[in-house]
């Protein structure tokens, strides 16, 4: 009996480990998203790399590009690089960024990262 017990905890800590998350190993990559309005275009680039495999902890870099228009004109791009982390969690399969809160989804089929309504390509 025991040692039923112990082959049983073998056996189940062994298929555990050959579980493999899908959504974890698309995380890690190059997002980008674009938009245009009648004030101007905007570019948002978001880097997002492997910062601790046990605490299921990420980088994320965010570049961000704004062209304007004013009175029809273009003004000057504005520029903006923002760093944060996010922790992931394995039951929702979600990033949620540390700072904002803000939770990042995932289509590994499609390639695609949500940030609420907005929709991020993996390059």
């Amino acid at each position: 009996m025991k040692y039923m017990s112990i082959f049983s905890l073998f056996l189940f800590t062994a298929c555990n480990s050959f579980t493999k998350d899908e959504v974890k190993g698309f995380i890690p990559g190059t997002y980008i998203r674009s938009s245009q309005n009648e004030f101007g275009k905007e570019y948002d680039t978001l880097v997002v790399s492997l910062q601790s495999r046990t605490a299921n902890e990420y980088k994320i870099i965010r570049k961000w590009r704004y062209d304007r228009v004013l009175d029809g004109k273009p003004a000057e791009p504005e520029y903006k690089v923002t760093e944060s982390s996010g922790i992931y969690d394995t039951e929702k399969k979600q990033l949620q960024e540390t700072e904002t809160l803000d939770f990042f989804t995932f289509d590994v089929e499609k390639k695609l990262m949500f940030n609420g309504a907005n929709k991020f390509n993996k390059i």
